[in-house]
């Protein structure tokens, strides 16, 4: 007696799939590999751009407010150059009555006397010590007493009108 042959496998099923299902699982896997790479590539390209524009009316905001303060409220005064245009006066007693309603200079707050060097502000009026003023406006470019944007005698009358407004309104939209 022939010893039993051992069963065949049908080509349909059996033994000759599980070849193809390894196939399937490997390119599965390769699959959701490349998936996964094109996410991450993905994500770290996208992550850039979403981070600026969420940052960028921030960046917008902090850049208009630092323009505003440096227009509207000048923190720099004004160079040695500068200040020799103001006008300037010796001190007399007819200048007293016509100048400012102060006897002292509110900078030092020392009285003026017959003689000294001092400066009236043209926009305002105010009356200083030359020497007081000067180290003022060396700092801030605006009157000590009423803040006033300090001008210069030859500037014209638009400066302190509403022009000058305008001008700062438009700087505020200055990008």
């Amino acid at each position: 007696m022939p010893p039993p042959q051992p069963p065949q496998s049908s080509p349909i099923g059996g033994s000759t799939s599980t070849p193809s299902k390894s196939k399937e699982k490997f390119l599965s896997l390769i699959l959701k590999a490349i998936i996964m790479m094109l996410l991450i590539s993905f994500f770290f390209l996208i992550l850039p751009l979403a981070s600026f524009l969420l940052l960028l009316p921030l960046l917008l905001r902090h850049r208009r407010h630092r323009h505003r303060r440096h227009h509207l409220h000048p923190s720099s005064g004004f160079s040695s150059k500068q200040l020799k245009k103001l006008p300037q006066f010796r001190f007399s007693h007819e200048t007293e009555s016509v100048g400012s309603d102060s006897d002292s200079c509110v900078i030092c707050l020392d009285g003026f006397r017959q003689g000294q060097w001092c400066r009236s502000l043209v926009g305002c009026g105010h009356l200083f010590h030359r020497k007081c003023l000067d180290g003022w406006l060396i700092k801030v470019a605006a009157c000590p007493i009423c803040r006033t944007r300090v001008r210069f005698e030859n500037e014209d009358n638009c400066n302190s009108g509403p022009c000058s407004r305008r001008e700062e309104f438009q700087g505020l939209f200055d990008l």
